[in-house]
């Protein structure tokens, strides 16, 4: 049986360690396309847990550098919006 104490630290508390534990599967597939349909449906899913309602563009950009961060910036896909490898998070970047 694996504790959470034993695992890695959670990188956004807000999405929980379910959310972190299916990145880490994203970064694993090894076909690109895949790899992309399973991105987009993580950002539905944290999109449905974020405590902002509604889907605008800007939350919308938000989720996909939220998505980046949480990855440490190793999931190689297609962002449908500029990353910014320099955000922090707790620096004005949350939802």
């Amino acid at each position: 049986m694996v504790y959470n104490t034993q695992s890695a630290p959670i990188r956004m508390r807000e999405y929980g360690r379910a959310i972190q534990q299916m990145v880490e599967q994203a970064c694993a597939i090894p076909d690109r396309h895949a790899r992309q349909e399973f991105a987009a449906e993580i950002v539905q899913t944290m999109n449905k847990l974020s405590s902002e309602k509604g889907n605008s563009q800007e939350k919308q950009a938000k989720l996909w550098n939220h998505l980046a961060v949480i990855s440490e910036h190793r999931l190689d896909i297609d962002y449908p919006f500029d990353i910014v490898r320099e955000a922090r998070h707790g620096e004005g970047d949350t939802l």
